[in-house]
């Protein structure tokens, strides 16, 4: 009877010997799995205090696994993303087990690094001794990437709009070429179909020739363009008051029928503004003018 006891206890012995052995193998081949990662992995609980570190999370921070482990340690992190840490882990829990975040670490040499974290909460019930698990990887690299990228990208944006800029610039030139005809008089021949735009960047154009020239006759000819509506025909009424008041005077030459027709039907006029039928009739009239102008009087004779 002894010997069939002390057989049983024998065999339980074994069984828990091979069960222990199959423990620590079982242990020490996770250990080595852990180990063997490029992630930082630590294990900790609700206070902050570390259960668990591998080998790679100690030489990030540059302290040893007695330093860490049984002790409360968080990586420092610049002011302004605690409020964001703080608010991601408060998500952490049975409904949200896994929270990532993405952040910066001050590192003992003072160097700022960005970590991606993969935060688990704890199984089960939780409580004081739960433990949280997680595993970050040190993006610095993708992050200072991303950077380089959005700067190239805001500075190629930049450039296409100052290149934008300097085409319309070349368009509006284009659309509204002015051509200084002899001294103190500038023509403006437009061509095509004329909108506001096209009737703002007119009157700029003329404005600036005016003062550029210091001219005293404006000849804007029209012979090009085949329909004008009223608001055009506003805006180049518009344009000779303006041009009125810095001591020009506009001539409007080229209006074709249809135009004209429009314009009578509509009930526009072009009162005060001199109309003649061809661009060359308007530089002879501003050519004669300008002579007219500069010939002394007889009184100045005498």
């Amino acid at each position: 009877m002894l010997r069939r006891h002390n057989a049983e206890l024998e065999r339980e012995l074994d069984e828990k010997r091979r069960v222990e052995t199959a423990l620590r193998e079982s242990e020490a081949r996770y250990r080595g799995i852990v180990e063997d990662q490029t992630e930082l992995i630590c294990r900790f609980r609700m206070d902050g205090t570390l259960t668990f570190v591998n080998d790679i999370y100690c030489r990030y921070f540059e302290m040893t696994r007695e330093e860490l482990v049984g002790h409360r340690f968080m990586p420092m992190v610049p002011e302004e993303d605690g409020p964001y840490l703080a608010q991601q882990f408060a998500k952490l829990g049975p409904e949200n087990p896994i929270v990532r975040t993405e952040h910066r670490v001050i590192l003992p040499d003072g160097s700022i690094r960005w970590m991606h974290w993969t935060n688990r909460a704890p199984l089960g019930e939780g409580g004081p001794l739960a433990e949280f698990q997680a595993i970050g990887v040190d993006v610095t690299d993708r992050r200072l990437a991303e950077d380089e990228v959005r700067r190239l990208n805001a500075e190629l944006e930049l450039r296409v709009a100052d290149k934008t800029r300097r085409l319309e610039q070349m368009v509006r030139e284009l659309s509204t070429p002015l051509m200084p005809v002899a001294d103190q008089v500038i023509a403006l021949p437009l061509i095509g179909f004329l909108d506001s735009g096209r009737a703002a960047a007119a009157l700029e154009t003329v404005l600036n020739g005016v003062i550029t020239h210091s001219a005293r006759t404006v000849v804007l000819d029209i012979t090009g363009v085949g329909i004008i509506d009223s608001q055009v025909a506003d805006a180049l009424i518009r344009l000779a008051k303006a041009v009125n008041l810095l001591g020009a005077q506009v001539v409007l030459t080229g209006i074709q029928p249809r135009i004209a027709q429009t314009l009578v039907a509509q009930g526009i006029g072009v009162g005060g503004i001199v109309t003649l039928r061809t661009l060359k009739e308007g530089i002879a009239f501003a050519l004669q003018r300008g002579y007219t102008a500069s010939r002394p009087s007889a009184r100045q004779v005498g």
